[in-house]
């Protein structure tokens, strides 16, 4: 894999695969196999058009069914992208099974949660494992707190990314703010004190939305796989679309511009 540079300071941002076991539909429904193949192929067509990247950022539910054969697929899609890969685990994925797959990522640690601190150019990113096996809320662990108080530490003035499963924001959509962070409190009092630039990112929620906590910026990603529409009514409907699926590109260089993509192409361009 080619090394990123020291003034690298952008990502890819992936969430939310659902990959399946072969021969498998995701909630009887979505082939998240040929989604996230074509999901890459995409992500290699306007690679250019992007410009340098420094990592692969997941934030979990790299599994839908936590298979080893649903991770072996993911990890042989992701590879193809070459670039190196920071992933964390969400409520669908099985820790146990995801360990085994990325083994070999400096970032995966060797037991225990999957927390774990990486520097990529001058950018500090900071991964914290919000899942509770069985359950589809989140909930951030002491020693999760605590690496991420020593890493922001350690960062000093550069730029942190915080990534994190389930978003630490309510979206207004009841069945999905039902099964999000469990003890949000808790990491509003740590990031209170917390200065610097830092950018927490998440997936969970299968769409776009921007929050806070305290005054620092957080971003959820969409889903490569499908979406939940934004209804906050007390008798929406539960349940997931096909789309719009897409990704978000982060750069944490000076402007710190989060960019939204799509994972489907237009026409265009048009002059105007």
């Amino acid at each position: 894999m080619p090394e990123s540079s020291e003034a690298m300071a952008q990502f890819l941002h992936l969430t939310d695969l659902h990959v399946v076991a072969p021969g498998k539909l995701a909630s009887g429904v979505l082939d998240t196999r040929t989604q996230l193949r074509e999901a890459v192929d995409r992500l290699m067509e306007v690679r250019e058009q992007i410009g340098p990247l420094g990592a692969v950022l997941v934030t979990g539910d790299v599994s839908d069914d936590g298979s080893p054969e649903s991770y072996s697929f993911a990890r042989a899609e992701l590879e193809r992208l070459e670039l190196p890969l920071l992933l964390i685990p969400g409520n669908h994925d099985d820790r146990a099974a995801m360990r085994a797959a990325f083994s070999d990522l400096p970032s995966m640690p060797d037991a225990g949660l999957i927390d774990w601190f990486a520097e990529v150019g001058e950018t500090c990113v900071v991964g914290l494992d919000t899942l509770v096996e069985g359950q589809g809320g989140g909930r951030l662990r002491p020693e999760s707190l605590a690496l991420l108080g020593q890493s922001l530490a350690a960062a000093g003035d550069r730029p942190v990314i915080v990534a994190m499963h389930h978003p630490p924001l309510r979206t207004g959509i009841k069945f999905m703010d039902a099964i999000g962070l469990e003890n949000l409190s808790d990491l509003r009092s740590l990031m209170a004190e917390a200065k610097g630039d830092i950018t927490i990112v998440s997936g969970h929620v299968h769409g776009v939305y921007r929050g806070r906590v305290g005054r620092h910026t957080v971003f959820t990603a969409p889903a490569t796989c499908s979406a939940f529409a934004l209804d906050r009514r007390i008798d929406a409907p539960v349940g997931f679309f096909k789309g719009p699926t897409g990704f978000a590109v982060i750069d944490t260089g000076p402007e710190g511009v989060w960019s939204l993509l799509p994972l489907s192409s237009a026409d265009g361009p048009y002059p105007f």
